[in-house]
């Protein structure tokens, strides 16, 4: 049943997140992509008329498919972000249910907004000081190298701060070894600057659009993440109490762990009630 529950409570907190997400990327991020892929595709010709390697680049690059802009574009968008919202909202129900039948605590709404804040700080805010957002023409490592770096920081980010939130005293120093072994091994990076343009005025307008990209992008992934959370505390349980049956065995967990005690204490007061008696 509860299987099922996170599933089923994934779906729907997938569809809505996703929706909101896709909504404001398409409002606030699109416009600067747009305005990004026109200095690439200048900069492809500019190349391809002075016959260099960079145009060839360009020239290969168009071979591979990608979306069409507008509807079908769009409509790629909110369909991955609808299933990677999914995908995180299974992991964030799952997590904070295990959490809230292992204490028997009610998870407040303030808790559901610092799981979701965790979830910000593992999947956004860790990789990004490695590997910012990043806009079409933009030279960066190979896409394999950087998903299998943005793989390792998320995973080591979040069992860092589980092991600081959770673990015993002894165990928090692991965590900070966890939260700082992403950048021992350190993120990929590409050869020269990020930016080659022949015009300077081109390279002035791509930096201020990277960085305009990487504030909006930050911004966006903290209301996605600070929803989630909440909606995942919503839908961990109706009414987000400890069931009845719970409640019962867990008092008759503790009555047996106070019996031995009492018995005990009975025993010595009759041990000295019978000695005052001699």
């Amino acid at each position: 049943m509860i299987f099922s529950r996170i599933i089923y409570s994934a779906i729907l907190i997938g569809i809505v997140t996703g929706v909101v997400l896709s909504c404001l990327q398409v409002i606030n991020l699109n416009p600067i992509i747009v305005a990004a892929e026109s200095f690439e595709v200048d900069a492809g010709g500019a190349g391809s008329a002075a016959g260099d390697h960079s145009g060839d680049s360009h020239e290969h690059s168009h071979d591979e498919w990608a979306p069409a802009d507008g509807l079908e574009r769009t409509a790629y968008t909110f369909l991955a972000n609808v299933l990677a919202s999914t995908g995180f909202a299974a992991i964030l129900l799952a997590m904070m249910a295990q959490f809230w039948l292992a204490r028997e605590r009610n998870i407040s709404w303030s808790q559901g907004l610092l799981w979701g804040l965790a979830g910000y700080l593992a999947v956004f805010v860790a990789p990004a000081i490695g590997l910012p957002p990043e806009i079409p023409g933009a030279v960066a490592a190979p896409v394999e190298h950087r998903q299998l770096w943005w793989t390792l920081t998320a995973a080591s980010v979040a069992i860092g701060l589980g092991l600081f939130a959770f673990a015993p005293a002894k165990l928090k120093m692991l965590g900070l070894l966890f939260l700082a072994l992403p950048y021992v091994v350190g993120a990929p990076s590409g050869e020269g600057p990020m930016f080659q343009h022949p015009d300077p005025a081109a390279l002035a307008a791509l930096a201020d659009l990277h960085q305009q990209f990487v504030v909006i992008s930050a911004i966006t992934s903290l209301v996605f993440w600070t929803l989630l959370g909440i909606a995942c505390r919503r839908w961990v349980y109706p009414g987000n109490s400890v069931p009845s049956s719970r409640r019962a065995r867990s008092s008759r967990l503790r009555a047996r762990a106070r019996a031995p005690s009492i018995t005990s204490s009975r025993r010595r007061l009759a041990n000295k009630r019978t000695s005052t008696k001699t």
